[in-house]
């Protein structure tokens, strides 16, 4: 049974996906495929974990201002590689850091209530973002990148992240473990195990919200912006159905994987 450990303190959506089973019978290798938030805030001991795990490679799939404003640490051996998968600030998945968190609580108000007025159901506002990951050209091309890199990595760990490690990252892993062979339950199981990992600093951002509006409807809301829930992940498999016709097609007429690679995917990373 795949049951993930907490592997870093300091990035606590951080999990091994090695253990979780294909439809085959196979399984992920360990320490093969990390999946992760930032790494701005790992401290000496994770650090220490990724070394031994043989972390190769970290996959930034965040934007040019997030990985300014929270670079990664940097272990050394470690080959770090930009991949953005969206192109500019996208309100709702990208996040700004500010300086305190009262600052934080400010802007995230400020941008629930703009994108309220747009819509104010905050579970259709994320399932609204989740097929531009499947549809946009940059997405597109940055995933097929994200599918190179790993097809270039004959050993040691790939980590990839973004800033809470749900949305791109989810949708990066779903990719990956459907190419792998896992089950489309499988892959939503895993996705969400980010609700109960990023569940308390996002109540703990709530708190502080509070501090500032007692307006429930945007405390909802930017609870909505800050989890993730099967409907989201199943947003981007369903437009895959309406472009493609399907998955598999996707893999293979717009990320490049065909069947040869797809063998050669599995030979590296499934036990």
């Amino acid at each position: 049974m795949y049951k993930p450990e907490i592997i870093l303190e300091g990035a606590p959506n951080a999990r091994d996906l090695g253990g979780l089973e294909t439809v085959d019978g196979r399984k992920v290798k360990a320490n093969r495929l990390i999946r992760s938030g930032n790494l701005h805030r790992i401290s000496d001991a994770d650090a220490e974990y990724l070394k031994k795990a043989g972390l190769r490679k970290v996959v930034d799939l965040r934007t040019a201002q997030e990985r300014r404003e929270k670079p990664d640490r940097v272990i050394d051996g470690v080959y770090y590689i930009v991949c953005p998968i969206m192109p500019d600030r996208v309100e709702g998945i990208t996040r700004e850091t500010p300086k305190t968190e009262a600052e934080e609580a400010k802007r995230m108000i400020a941008m629930a209530k703009h994108l309220m007025s747009r819509n104010s159901d905050g579970r259709t506002q994320m399932k609204s973002l989740y097929p531009l990951f499947v549809s946009l050209d940059h997405c597109v091309e940055h995933f097929a990148e994200f599918f190179r890199i790993l097809l270039d990595t004959e050993d040691g760990a790939v980590l990839f992240h973004c800033t809470m490690g749900k949305d791109r990252a989810g949708t990066a892993a779903a990719l990956a473990l459907y190419a792998l062979g896992v089950s489309r339950e499988s892959i939503v199981k895993d996705y969400l195990i980010t609700a109960e990992r990023c569940a308390p600093g996002t109540k703990h951002l709530i708190e502080g919200c509070r501090k500032f509006t007692n307006d429930e409807a945007v405390l909802e809301f930017i609870y909505r912006l800050d989890t993730v829930e099967e409907d989201f992940i199943n947003t981007s498999f369903e437009t895959v159905e309406q472009l493609y016709g399907g998955m598999d097609n996707f893999l293979k007429d717009k990320l490049g994987m065909d069947s040869e690679k797809i063998n050669r995917l599995r030979d590296l990373y499934l036990e």
